[in-house]
């Protein structure tokens, strides 16, 4: 696998092995610079151990990742490691400091001239500006989870890796973060987002690699993604046609899957807006029907066309 013009991060057959476990199985991707790039997957999938190896926290059995055209290893850890800033799913605050002494203690490690100058600026960046005098044990989950964002950035790394940022935060905030990432993006970061939720990834991300036991089984746009998994026609009719409908449908243009409901049957057709018509216009002159109801896949479902 050759350079990628522009390429902020490239993997090249990463293999990780932990006794007989495969946690990656020869990985190849590659993030453009200035792009968000989704690590999608199930838990178990290989997302943390992927990014583990990208950050040097771990070396890998077999392959090489490089980052910003440095490869990841003894040699270059220093320079990757100012160049990266990392989100992990444990927010790892000191409780009993504000949120401005945590910003000012990150920035200390670091090095980072005039302090409490870019303290301030995370602060503003991420809305926190009003709450910096406040201990980190009364902030919200999502308070929190944007001051760990802030402490990433706080040595203005040319590429972010988040690992399920916004996992047990409410709506509101998960919103908040995903606009500040975006800010982040259109600024010119380079952003790598592990997570489990294909909205997230769908909202924020120009392309995804999905990952299952440690391969890559798709890499593409996330509407790439969704088109290749079909959509689901979902019709309501009386229980005594539920069989006698799905055997018909089944046979139907674009039908990859018919299930059979107490009340009704699930039909996953192609990706072709026309298999969903053709579906529910044969359905409609084969039974009474109730009602019927046609949707994109969910997570679980996208994963299962990727089997």
């Amino acid at each position: 696998m050759g350079q990628a013009p522009g390429a902020a991060v490239r993997a090249d057959s990463v293999t990780c092995h932990f006794g007989k476990l495969v946690a990656l199985d020869g990985v190849c991707f590659a993030v453009p610079a200035g792009a968000v790039v989704g690590l999608l997957g199930p838990n178990g999938a290989g997302k943390t151990t992927i990014t583990d190896v990208i950050c040097g926290l771990l070396a890998p059995t077999a392959g090489e990742v490089t980052v910003f055209g440095h490869e990841v290893g003894r040699r270059h850890l220093r320079e990757i490691r100012r160049l990266i800033g990392v989100v992990p799913q444990e927010t790892a605050l000191y409780d009993e400091l504000s949120a401005r002494e945590n910003l000012h203690f990150a920035a200390t490690l670091y090095g980072i001239a005039s302090p409490l100058r870019r303290v301030d600026e995370l602060l503003a960046l991420v809305g926190l500006a009003t709450r910096a005098g406040e201990r980190c044990d009364r902030l919200s989950g999502g308070m929190r989870r944007r001051l760990v964002i802030a402490r990433a950035l706080v040595h203005a790394p040319r590429l972010l890796i988040l690992d399920e940022p916004t996992l047990g935060v409410d709506v509101e905030a998960r919103h908040e973060i995903w606009g500040h990432l975006r800010a982040l993006r259109d600024g010119g970061t380079t952003v790598v987002l592990a997570t489990n939720y294909l909205d997230e990834a769908t909202a924020l991300c120009d392309r995804v690699v999905v990952l299952r036991s440690g391969r890559v089984v798709a890499d593409g746009t996330p509407g790439d993604l969704v088109s290749r998994a079909g959509r689901y026609v979902e019709v309501d009719c009386h229980p005594a046609d539920v069989q006698r409908l799905a055997e018909a449908l089944y046979r139907r243009r674009g039908v990859r899957l018919v299930e059979e409901e107490p009340s009704g049957v699930r039909v996953h057709v192609s990706g072709d807006d026309g298999a969903a018509e053709d579906v529910v216009t044969a359905a409609a002159a084969l039974a009474a029907l109730a009602g019927f109801r046609t949707r994109p896949p969910d997570l679980a479902e996208i994963f299962r066309t990727l089997e």
